[in-house]
């Protein structure tokens, strides 16, 4: 009898300790605490500085993108941390991941699982911080096309990074990545809510992020497991 592979969420349960559900649900809760963290301080200084009132600080902090600055940080650097993840046969659990049920299959599983995590995690994400926007608790300068632009140049980042992933030198890996990740996510972010009022370069953005991700998994996948794997 065929044995049953095993699922994605099965998978991911297995590399990380937490189902698929949890890993987005989760991932999405790092980054709301951070921005709100994050934005919370930024408006009591302003308004124990200046004297203001909180509607006051937000309107002052949409002046300028530090807001959508800090809406970046969270997602970016937490994608960087899941793409490096590579579990290579000299890493703890290197050794072990390759006896488990499965093998490779089920370390694409978890990987598969992985990017499905970040990209829902990044949509509720932006889904509440366009809600948090509309209503105004928070103060960004692009508004709405800020959060769209965060959501979809996570998306183009993932794809160039899962690419550079290729890089055997693990210190110039590590250091691209994070460069690259908020390169990417950042300039979009704070450009293009500035360069143009349409939405349909945050459109193509998505489309090409999306085509980034199918290509570069697919050439990781395959380089993976006759480079690393192995």
């Amino acid at each position: 009898m065929r044995e049953s592979k095993l699922t994605v969420s099965q998978a991911m349960k297995l590399y990380t300790g937490t189902g698929l559900a949890e890993t987005i649900l989760g991932l999405a809760a790092y980054d709301l605490i951070f921005y709100i963290s994050a934005s919370v301080c930024m408006t009591l200084m302003i308004m124990l500085g200046e004297g203001i009132s909180y509607p006051e600080a937000v309107r002052n902090i949409s002046e300028t993108p530090a807001g959508d600055c800090i809406m970046v940080f969270a997602p970016a650097i937490i994608n960087v941390i899941i793409l490096l993840s590579q579990y290579n046969k000299d890493k703890p659990g290197g050794k072990l991941f390759r006896t488990v049920k499965g093998g490779f299959d089920t370390f694409v599983s978890y990987r598969t699982g992985a990017y499905i995590s970040m990209l829902l995690s990044i949509i509720i994400y932006g889904g509440v911080m366009l809600l948090f926007a509309l209503f105004g608790l928070i103060g960004l300068h692009g508004g709405v096309s800020a959060v769209i632009a965060v959501v979809v140049s996570s998306m183009a980042a993932m794809g160039v990074v899962t690419f550079m992933l290729l890089i055997k030198n693990e210190a110039v890996l590590g250091i691209t990545s994070v460069l690259v990740m908020f390169a990417v996510t950042g300039s979009c972010t704070v450009l293009l809510p500035m360069l143009t009022d349409s939405l349909l370069p945050h459109l193509y953005i998505g489309i090409l992020g999306a085509a980034l991700i199918a290509v570069s998994t697919k050439a990781y996948f395959s380089h993976y497991k006759k480079h690393i794997w192995n």
